[in-house]
């Protein structure tokens, strides 16, 4: 059997640095290997294999902030940049499909349109339900004006 697997799945560039450090130190704790995620969410209208251009270029970029992150804590750190049509879905799945036994990811709703948002937006709930493995979400402080 292998090493444990810890995923981080990253969505934005300012939750890059805290999730990737987050994962990191897990993946120290439980002597595992450590991977970073960023799923492309494809409107309906526009087809999954359309030119990679500027729909790839931010993923990529997170990605690799994400892996000078991790050099810092002298970890390799596997990358991957899916395309769906929902995130949540896509996240579950390669879950799924790399035996993941930890799964890192950030919640930030800066307006929550109804109740159960505010308490938990609709990725991080469906991949809480759904995920094959434990599921931390880093939530960060409340920004003070």
């Amino acid at each position: 059997m292998g090493k444990p697997k810890v995923m981080v799945a990253l969505a934005s560039a300012g939750s890059v640095e805290s999730l990737t450090t987050l994962a990191c130190q897990l993946a120290d704790g439980m002597d595992a290997e450590v991977s970073a995620l960023h799923v492309i969410e494809v409107p309906l209208l526009t087809p999954l294999e359309a030119a990679e251009g500027s729909l790839d270029h931010p993923g990529k970029e997170l990605l690799a902030q994400a892996k000078g992150v991790a050099e810092r804590f002298s970890r390799h750190l596997s990358t991957q940049l899916l395309r769906a049509r929902e995130v949540g879905e896509a996240i579950v799945g390669e879950a799924k499909e790399q035996g993941v036994e930890l799964l890192v990811m950030g919640h930030h709703q800066p307006r929550p349109h109804h109740l159960s948002e505010t308490l938990l937006g609709g990725t991080v709930r469906y991949v809480a339900h759904h995920a094959p493995c434990r599921v931390i979400v880093q939530i960060p402080a409340p920004e003070h004006d």
